[in-house]
């Protein structure tokens, strides 16, 4: 059962807005939505308040639920609290997916990401980023020289040495 968002896709969007999810990333969002019943609607919660990102999160219903819970359990009233609250919270909106599985982006959600009639998803686990096509191919760049970076353009690096170590087994006594 897929219970992570991965991959990447590229949609074409109508003038109205309304751009299909990639089939596999509906398949994550109904097997993480704990009210999900089958024939029933899917949903997921967007989240576009970081003026620095280029992008807008989506995320699952359930993954969104254990947001909620890690916000409400930070200080009342700290600065901390309040941006998370406003980026998570007020700058957010549920979303249903049609029968056909597209949704509908508004106007305003569309400019502030600079889509024209195409779409790029990206799966990040928990979540999925929509971005347009230009910033898709903007960050895989970055990331092809943050990779020859720390692979000190070593032709045969491999990015799995990046990962920590595994502790090593407990020998059973």
């Amino acid at each position: 059962m897929e219970r992570e968002f991965t991959g990447v896709s590229r949609n074409k969007m109508d003038g109205k807005g309304r751009v299909s999810i990639p089939v596999k990333f509906r398949r994550v969002l109904q097997n993480c939505d704990t009210e999900y019943a089958p024939g029933g609607v899917l949903r997921m919660h967007v989240t576009f308040g970081d003026p620095t990102k280029k992008f807008i999160e989506c995320w699952s219903a359930d993954a969104y639920a254990r947001l909620l819970t890690r916000i409400s359990r930070m200080k009342s009233g700290s600065a901390e609290a309040r941006i998370m609250a406003y980026y998570y919270k007020t700058m957010s909106e549920t979303l249903t997916l049609d029968d056909t599985g597209r949704i509908v982006l508004s106007q305003e959600l569309r400019e502030k990401i600079a889509l024209d009639d195409e779409a790029a998803f990206e799966g990040h686990g928990e979540k999925f980023h929509i971005l347009s096509p230009a910033q898709a191919d903007a960050q895989a760049a970055t990331f092809a020289a943050l990779l020859a970076e720390l692979g000190r353009d070593d032709a045969h690096f491999d990015a799995l040495s990046l990962l920590p170590d595994e502790p090593a087994p407990m020998d059973a006594e």
